[in-house]
């Protein structure tokens, strides 16, 4: 798997799609694929991080054993691909109460990320965090809020976006 995912630049798919359909079809070889997030080589990382979004597509419900773990990572970020990807995925799980506070924690540091694209989709995050009420409307809002007013325009872009489908107060 990982030979598989090295090949290509990481910032395009490369062997992801057929990694995750793998991983779809042998759901033991998740934990492996989700190990390879910490890969020295930043490709890998890449295409796993991109893999494993394909998987959640199709069965977000084989990531609730692994939430803390996705969390973790989430968390440390090691490059932008992982903040890309894994909120996508976690907003899918079955988050218990305290994970669901604790992804909306990182989501909402992660919005203050250099990276636009991690801060873009972090803000998503919390705005279907706040669709689902798993976490606080005007926990969200005031995020968009702030992103309303940033100096990175794209942000700025993704927060009016988000702003109009965001739940009701």
């Amino acid at each position: 798997m990982r030979d598989r995912l090295m090949d290509g630049d990481r910032r395009e798919v490369g062997a992801a799609g057929s990694v995750a359909d793998q991983v779809i079809q042998d759901d033991t070889l998740l934990p492996q694929l989700i190990a390879l997030l910490e890969d020295d080589n930043t490709a890998v990382v890449a295409h796993a991080a991109h893999a494993l979004m394909q998987v959640a597509m199709t069965a977000p419900a084989r990531f609730d054993p692994h939430v803390d773990r996705l969390l973790d990572h989430l968390e440390a970020l090691p490059q932008w691909e992982i903040g890309e990807q894994l909120p996508k995925i976690l907003v899918r799980t079955a988050l218990s109460d305290a994970q669901a506070r604790r992804l909306a924690d990182i989501l909402e540091a992660n919005t203050h990320n250099r990276s636009n694209i991690v801060a873009a989709c972090s803000l998503q995050g919390l705005v279907d965090l706040a669709g689902d009420q798993r976490i606080e409307t005007e926990r969200a809002v005031r995020m968009i809020d702030a992103a309303l007013s940033s100096d990175r325009k794209a942000l700025a872009a993704r927060a009016r976006r988000l702003q109009k489908v965001l739940p009701p107060r």
